[in-house]
């Protein structure tokens, strides 16, 4: 088969932000499945440093903008006459979004409802318009895939037709989130948080991702038990982040907080394994990859409560109110003095032990 790909969110694609998911997924499927050819489409000119087989051919479509009358125009106009030219036999919309004008067969693979919901930072009009068409896409797929089980659970909420078509494919864990022996933990936080125990929390410095009531949170511990604890966020900067990026040079603890926005695989592993706990502080996420990584490197996790991370962390997983942002302080200054908590959660901790089926992606 010749196999199109919108390719164009993997360029958002970090072990950080994202968990490399469509990165991952995309690699798996077209090394394991050489008897097809893929053809990638970028809406920009992709990195150099990214390798494919040599069934992989890239084409890039410029998108122009980010307005939405824009990004309107490259999916129903130019992506689809891209498409055309390419004689496809099925066509991957990895973004959860397909071209409703193209008539090549397509799997729709969704990876976040977040847009449901309200998510901070994400423009009224994107959500609207998400909100407006997902329910076409879904229609229109041949078959759909989805992340996590919450996700299936989104759908089926929002789209109850679409249970005939449905499919869950969990992502792969990294096999680098291992934990880590008493010396090699010491040398990751001397390296860095300054040989001091550590919070990390993982994703873009965005507010999807809660960060100010995460702070506000840290700021308590630190009024209430005078720690030296630390805090290391570890994710890109972005524009929607501005204003949590700039909260940081009048934080009251900014010297006991520490970014790292740009860590590659291995060293988010180190910083993941090297934790005292991590704190998840997402609301609406589709897959809580940082929590499946942390439980990889038995790390304990404070979560605030949600479908993703239940799934993820189910009872190894200390859950906080997230409507409480004093209920999130407590459950961090108790995980921090209650050593036998600590353990209880370790001994409940599940690990992750699955491969990506990534046939999934191109089977009907």
């Amino acid at each position: 088969m010749r196999i199109g790909v919108n390719a164009s969110c993997l360029l958002q694609d970090t072990p950080a932000d994202t968990g490399n998911i469509v990165k991952d997924l995309l690699s798996g499927l077209s090394r394991l499945h050489p008897e097809h050819s893929f053809i990638f489409f970028f809406d920009q000119a992709p990195p150099v440093g990214l390798q494919w087989p040599e069934n992989v051919t890239t084409v890039v479509v410029p998108r122009g903008g980010d307005h939405s009358w824009q990004q309107y125009l490259w999916l129903e106009w130019k992506l689809v006459s891209a498409i055309k030219k390419q004689r496809l036999d099925l066509f991957l919309g990895m973004d959860g979004q397909l071209p409703l004008r193209s008539k090549t067969p397509v799997h729709l693979v969704i990876g976040d409802m977040g847009f449901v919901y309200g998510m901070a930072g994400i423009s009224a009009s994107r959500q609207r318009f998400l909100k407006r068409n997902i329910t076409r896409y879904i229609k229109q797929a041949k078959k759909v895939i989805v992340l996590s089980h919450a996700l299936e659970q989104d759908v089926l909420q929002y789209a109850p037709d679409a249970a005939g078509k449905l499919q869950v494919l969990l992502p792969a864990i990294d096999n680098s989130y291992q934990p880590l022996q008493w010396e090699d933990r010491e040398e990751v936080k001397s390296t860095y948080a300054g040989s001091v125990e550590y919070f990390v929390a993982v994703g873009s410095i965005h507010p999807k991702n809660n960060l100010m009531p995460l702070l506000k949170a840290f700021s308590a511990l630190k009024r209430r038990l005078h720690s030296n604890m630390k805090l290391l966020l570890v994710g890109s900067e972005t524009a929607a982040g501005a204003e949590i990026t700039d909260s940081l040079t009048s934080y009251k603890y900014r010297n006991d907080v520490i970014l790292i926005p740009d860590a590659d695989q291995a060293t988010l592993a180190k910083v993941v394994a090297g934790a005292y706990a991590l704190v998840y502080s997402t609301r609406f996420a589709g897959v809580a990859m940082p929590v499946y990584a942390a439980m990889q490197c038995e790390v304990p996790v404070i979560a605030l409560e949600g479908v993703a991370a239940r799934e993820a962390g189910g009872e190894g997983v200390l859950y906080a109110d997230p409507e409480s942002l004093e209920d999130l302080a407590d459950k961090m200054c108790l995980l921090y003095k209650d050593e036998e908590l600590r353990s209880r959660l370790l001994s409940k901790i599940r690990k992750a032990d699955r491969t990506g089926a990534f046939g999934t992606l191109i089977i009907d």
